[in-house]
């Protein structure tokens, strides 16, 4: 009886000494992870670094010794080892303000809870690291850390507050060296209750793999030491044992949500709806998964785990309640408040096209409101991306172009296409927003955040909304600004329409030149709407354009065209130039006699009628002139738009080809686009002989043919000299007004009849308009063998006399 005395004695001094040990250091401790990393040097290929993280809860009265813990690695395959980790202290600024033993900052915390809730819950991050030399290969080895004592109370959990913590990690080294993965974000973070009809959070907990192995996440259940912890003094390499849940939660279901506890295997991502106030613990498992080429199968390597506890709070952070908000502080903002009456709102909102302006608040001085809108100062001419930088943290997944729409002062929208969100851990406070085209016009832009295609604005991490149609204003100034005109147009050589047009100095800034995109040309039927695009010219130095209509004029000759010019630069298109018309120039038949040719045309409107001048040009067309042949003589002046052509008698010295133009002019000026020329527009006079009588060897060639099938005059051919001997080897070619050969056929003498002479076509049987056209004829002398070669004038009338 007194051995069993004596022993029972001392055992309950030991267990004395145990509990003031532990009441010593008894801290609660709310939540922690342990992980692992291939360490190895160049005579230790076994090495390993390992970190343990116990998450203290502030407001408990113990503390957390500034000393080394004790972890205990054990396997199947060897004896057990304990390792001590040594205890990492923060730097400057890192340290907890509510834990001074070595505790460091768990950002986020309070990002969406009330912090005066009594739920909620202050962590200090305690962290001990320290290397180990594993004892070999094994399949299940385990790195398992016990602090002494207690949990903090958990409402997902059966009396937590008493019950130990233990947290283990896995390897399997069969496979090779391996890392376990890292969880790269916060372990803590305190939510609110689900906003209704706001999204689930999103709360990550991704994980880096330095090895790129395959990571699988999953929940735990949380575990106790069925022993007496206490890392500071031993490792603890004893039993462990599930805690059991409270009513009504499980392993994949720890938390209250109305939405479901819903966790991405793949991407490690959460998504809730806290329903119900509390605190509750979830662990979360991460698995590395290895293939193995031996056996072709995929193996687990190693788990490394995290237990978080989770507190909700009955309300949000106030400062969270109006969603995102923009940080007036921030330097990338560069923003300050400026106060706008409602009629200066009103005017904005018809400048912009815009029904509804929202600004950061609003306040009543009595009589009107007040609007303060955020101005966003420092931005340059040809900036292209603007940056929004955030107070508390927006969710990137509410985050889509469509979100924002940036209108420039000159009514323009820009588009942005694509949103750098710079999000860490699902959330970011700055987003730079890539704009379609650079800020290009002085004056003030209007950023509104709206409803996007993804169904919201802004929505900041504890899923509140930012108001739609907030409002930022961002002046800019110093742009270049590049103006132009069509200066003019002309009709070219009866052919041809040339554009001309100039600008100011802006034209060539080097920023303008760099962004340039195009001249584009436009031309419409006149008076006929919208323009059609003519043509796009990409050379910045361009200053006119030819429109052509080769190869005989017919258009010019027939329609009115519209033109203007629109520059085009930094993908955008700027104001069209003023339109200018081609002067088109027609005969009055309905006026005409043998004597008098009235002529009229259109007022060309790009000169100033108080200048405008029209000058009437009347030509002969000599055939021993290079085409065109005409030689002009001012036949008069005039304001309007008609004039009267004298026909002379037909004779031999007036008979030919005759043109006129008009030349529209602005009086006080003398340069290429102070004029502009019309079509030309043509009449003959035909002179028709008596009928010569015949000689010897002379031949008979018409001067007009009429190719209407008629069956009279249809057909140009040579009639046979009186003698009734036929020329020999003829060759005929016709030439238009303009010098081209229209027609050509060596052996002519093989159709010179007047059933198979030329019948007024060109080279490929199209018939040819009518007017007056120039024939060379070849032929030989059947009784010398003489060649002669003949020319004249031929007029074709395919209407008949």
């Amino acid at each position: 009886m007194k051995i069993l005395t004596s022993v029972f004695l001392r055992f309950l001094s030991v267990l004395l000494l145990l509990t003031l040990s532990f009441s010593l250091k008894a801290s609660h401790y709310s939540s922690g992870e342990i992980f692992y990393r291939w360490s190895p040097t160049p005579t230790d290929s076994l090495r390993y670094e390992i970190c343990v993280y116990f998450y203290r809860y502030t407001g408990s009265p113990a503390t957390i010794p500034n000393q080394p813990i004790n972890i205990c690695i054990s396997s199947s395959c060897y004896p057990d080892v304990s390792v001590a980790l040594n205890k990492n202290l923060p730097p400057p600024g890192q340290a907890s303000p509510n834990d001074n033993n070595g505790g460091w900052i768990v950002n986020g915390l309070d990002e969406c809870a009330d912090v005066n809730d009594p739920d909620y819950k202050d962590l200090a991050a305690h962290i001990w690291c320290g290397y180990a030399t594993l004892p070999g290969i094994c399949g299940d080895f385990e790195f398992t850390a016990g602090p002494p004592c207690c949990r903090d109370e958990a409402d997902n959990l059966v009396a937590s507050n008493g019950r130990s913590m233990v947290i283990t990690a896995k390897l399997n080294n069969t496979l090779g060296h391996n890392s376990s993965a890292e969880i790269q974000a916060p372990a803590g973070k305190a939510f609110c209750l689900s906003q209704p009809g706001s999204k689930p959070f999103e709360f990550l907990q991704a994980a880096f793999d330095a090895d790129g192995d395959s990571l699988v996440y999953r929940l735990g259940h949380p575990e106790e030491a069925t022993g007496f912890p206490d890392a500071f003094n031993n490792a603890y390499c004893g039993g462990k044992a599930n805690i059991p849940f409270a009513t009504g939660y499980t392993v994949n279901n720890p938390f209250p949500s109305s939405t479901g506890f819903v966790i991405d295997q793949k991407t490690g991502i959460f998504r809730f709806s806290p329903s119900q106030q509390g605190s509750y613990v979830i662990k979360i498992v991460v698995e590395d998964w290895r293939f193995d080429p031996v056996h072709l199968l995929w193996v687990k390597i190693g788990e490394m785990v995290r237990e978080i506890q989770i507190p909700v709070t009955a309300n949000c952070n106030p400062t969270s309640q109006a969603g995102p908000r923009l940080s007036l502080t921030s330097s990338s903002n560069n923003a300050v408040i400026q106060n706008f009456s409602q009629a200066q709102i009103d005017s904005m909102k018809l400048a912009y096209n815009m029904q509804v302006f929202f600004g950061d608040d609003s306040i009543s001085n009595g009589t009107a409101t007040v609007h303060q809108i955020p101005i966003f100062q420092g931005y340059q001419c040809f900036d292209s991306i603007v940056s929004i930088e955030f107070n508390n943290n927006v969710r990137c997944s509410s985050v889509d172009p469509t979100d924002f729409r940036l209108i420039g002062p000159d009514g323009v929208a820009r588009p942005v296409v694509e949103v750098e969100t710079n999000c860490q851990f699902l959330v970011t406070r700055n987003l730079d927003l890539k704009l379609n085209q650079p800020l290009d016009v002085d004056g003030t832009y209007v950023l509104q955040i709206r409803r996007g295609n993804d169904g919201n604005t802004l929505t900041n991490e504890c899923g509140i909304e930012l108001s739609e149609f907030y409002t930022f204003l961002i002046p800019v100034s110093g742009c270049p600004s590049p103006r132009y005109e069509l200066d003019g147009l002309t009709v070219e050589g009866d052919m041809n329409i040339r554009l001309d047009w100039s600008g100011n100095a802006d034209l060539q800034d080097p920023a303008v030149v760099a962004s340039f995109d195009a001249w584009n040309i436009y031309r419409a039927d006149a008076g006929v709407r919208p323009f059609s695009l003519l043509e796009v010219i990409k050379d910045p130095n361009a200053r006119f354009r030819l429109d052509t209509f080769a190869p005989n004029g017919y258009y010019v000759d027939n329609f009115v065209y519209d033109y203007q010019i629109q520059l085009v630069y930094n993908g955008k298109g700027r104001i069209p130039s003023r339109f200018c018309s081609n002067i088109n120039l027609r005969i009055d038949n309905d006026l005409r006699t043998e004597s008098k040719l009235p002529v009229y045309w259109n007022h060309y409107k790009c000169i100033d009628p108080v200048v405008r001048n029209y000058d009437v040009f009347k030509g002969k067309r000599d055939t021993n002139l290079a085409a065109p042949g005409i030689i002009w003589n001012l036949h008069s002046q005039t304001t309007d738009t008609t004039a009267i052509i004298d026909i002379p008698a037909a004779d031999s010295s007036n008979q030919g080809t005759y043109a006129i133009r008009v030349v529209a002019r602005n009086v006080n000026g003398s340069s290429r686009t102070d004029s502009s020329e019309s079509n030309w527009v043509y009449y003959y006079i035909v002179h028709y002989p008596g009928e010569p009588e015949p000689t010897v060897g002379e031949v008979l060639i018409p001067n007009i043919i009429t190719p209407n099938g008629d069956g009279l005059n249809d057909r140009f051919y040579i009639q046979s000299p009186a003698n009734g001997v036929q020329y020999e080897h003829i060759s005929l070619s016709i030439f238009n007004r303009h010098g081209e050969r229209v027609y050509q056929n060596p052996n002519f003498d093989a159709v010179n009849d007047a059933a198979q002479g030329w019948e007024g076509v060109n080279q490929s049987g199209q018939r040819l308009s009518s007017g007056v056209y120039f024939y060379i004829i070849e032929m030989s002398n059947p009784s010398s063998g003489e060649a002669q070669s003949l020319e004249g004038t031929l007029t074709v009338n395919a209407n008949g006399f």
